[in-house]
């Protein structure tokens, strides 16, 4: 008991630390499962849990630094918890929002090319089509190449001046600001897969006026195999303009975090 006793004082010192650190790896956990790369199905959980940890050490002594109010009670750790969590998981929606375009775009494209219907294994849990897993894949690699979890930590450091420690965002705020990233989504998603639309309302328009020329052919026979090749054609020359474009993009959508997140 008188160990105890003697201990208690250095527990109240240590107290406050470790709920900042906790709260540090609450917010960089939750980026952390959501950021395009890491926060893959086909990453195992342990490998995310890592990345997390030796995140969490590196950026813990700057938040100590930053002097945010410990959380004492029970209640007021969960909460700060909470909202750390939620900010982390702001910052990687709003990164994994890139990724949903790129993968949208990938369905559109084969929507386009009358490939929709082939689906295979991906990064995702879900069968996709190949060109979304092919996007995603591309994607995703040169993304991390260009230094994509650099930016995500450097995100995350500078988050606390946007998102201070332990404070939840407005709900409206938050809500507005999350249908203004999903809508980006689909708006960027669909300017992507422009070439790919185009080449299937070409392709449609021909179709139709073969049929109407020709009402005893089977114009789906003769049709499907050459939209499909030239499909690919234009996938072979417009993917690598494209990934760049959505490079662009993720770029965006970290100014976005760091510029006007809730």
């Amino acid at each position: 008991m008188d160990l105890l006793a003697a201990l208690e004082p250095l527990a109240a010192v240590g107290a406050g630390p470790v709920a900042v650190a906790a709260g540090v790896f609450a917010r960089i956990s939750a980026l952390v499962f959501l950021l395009p790369g890491m926060g893959e199905h086909a990453i195992p959980v342990r490998v995310r849990l890592a990345g997390a940890l030796a995140v969490a050490l590196a950026l813990t002594p700057m938040a100590l630094a930053a002097g945010p109010a410990a959380p004492g009670a029970p209640s007021a750790l969960l909460a700060t918890l909470a909202a750390e969590a939620f900010a982390g998981a702001t910052i990687g929606f709003a990164i994994r929002i890139a990724a949903f375009a790129l993968e949208i775009a990938g369905h559109i494209a084969a929507q386009h090319l009358s490939l929709s219907q082939i689906f295979g294994g991906g990064l995702n849990a879900a069968p996709e089509p190949p060109i979304a897993t092919l996007f995603l894949m591309a994607g995703v690699t040169l993304a991390l190449a260009a230094g994509l979890h650099f930016k995500a930590v450097a995100a995350l450091a500078a988050s606390y001046e946007i998102m201070p420690f332990g404070v939840f965002p407005g709900a409206d705020e938050a809500g507005a600001w999350a249908a203004e990233r999903a809508a980006y989504a689909f708006s960027a998603a669909l300017a992507l897969a422009l070439p790919f639309v185009i080449l299937g309302f070409i392709y449609n328009l021909a179709i139709g006026a073969a049929n109407r020329a020709m009402p005893q052919l089977m114009v789906a026979f003769v049709g499907a195999p050459a939209i499909t090749f030239a499909g690919l054609v234009l996938l072979a020359l417009a993917a690598p303009g494209l990934l760049i474009v959505w490079l662009g993009m993720v770029d965006l959508a970290f100014a976005a975090v760091l510029g006007s997140a809730p």
